[in-house]
């Protein structure tokens, strides 16, 4: 909002500094609080300690999305030491000179684990790569 929008709306005179607090305050109501709205909670007390009760809600909030995200990228970290750990197994045992389809059904169940059985399937279509019996049941068990 503008300092003269502000004003207008509240019929207070302020310096810009004192407009940047007030304008900091309504940007920490977030955007689902309207100007007007705004206005004549920030004239009286007892909307002052409305916006400050919002603005606490929105805090909670943004720190509880904080936390969800946090966990989110811990188990994305997670997921990408085991990717590569079995990627690291998988070359070691191909090295060693393990069969080819022990090697590769140790990198499908990788795959399963990372994306299910859809989306294997979808990319196996995808890149022409021969289904298993088993993934062709699971195509006809899932056909409606």
């Amino acid at each position: 909002m503008l300092q003269k929008e502000f004003e207008e709306r509240t019929k207070l005179s302020m310096t810009e500094e004192e407009f940047n607090g007030v304008n900091a305050l309504y940007m920490a109501c977030g955007d689902d609080i309207d100007k007007d709205v705004f206005c004549k909670l920030y004239i009286s007390f007892d909307g002052r300690l409305e916006l400050l009760h919002k603005i606490e809600r929105n805090y909670q909030q943004a720190k509880e999305e904080i936390v969800e995200k946090k966990l989110l990228l811990d188990e994305a970290l997670e997921i990408k030491n085991d990717v590569a750990d079995t990627v690291v197994q998988v070359e070691r045992d191909v090295l060693e000179g393990e069969d080819r389809i022990d090697c590769a059904s140790k990198l499908d169940r990788l795959a399963f684990w990372l994306v299910g059985n859809k989306g294997v399937i979808t990319r196996k279509v995808k890149q022409n790569i021969q289904l298993t019996s088993d993934e062709v049941d699971y195509v006809i068990g899932n056909l409606k």
